[in-house]
């Protein structure tokens, strides 16, 4: 499905994932992903917040799907094609949003 830019950008701009995905993981904050359920709770209240969490971990889960290989070799990292293949069914999610899930899934590789 293509989305025009101002479709994207007006998906992630009103989408609470973006900053659900930050106050979860903590990312930016620690040294590792977090789960931060109270916080979402606390900062969308208890029915969003906990619907919230189910959005972040079917994304998370989704992640996880085995990703198309690239004919021939490639200098992308497995996060990186994960991403790829996520992104487009993904229009909420912004760079920001993104990059907490890759830090998140890189950790879950180690």
């Amino acid at each position: 499905m293509n989305y025009s830019a101002a479709i994207i950008h007006e998906l992630a701009v009103s989408d609470p994932i973006n900053d659900a995905l930050l106050i979860y993981t903590d990312y930016g904050k620690s040294k590792f992903p977090r789960a931060r359920t109270a916080q979402l709770v606390a900062r969308f209240g208890e029915s969003e917040g906990h619907a919230l969490r189910q959005r972040i971990i079917a994304l998370l889960s989704e992640l996880q799907q085995p990703c198309a290989m690239p004919e021939g070799r490639s200098r992308k990292s497995v996060t990186e094609r994960a991403l790829e293949q996520l992104r487009p069914s993904h229009p909420e999610l912004n760079e920001t949003g993104l990059k907490a899930l890759a830090w998140t899934y890189a950790f879950g590789l180690r």
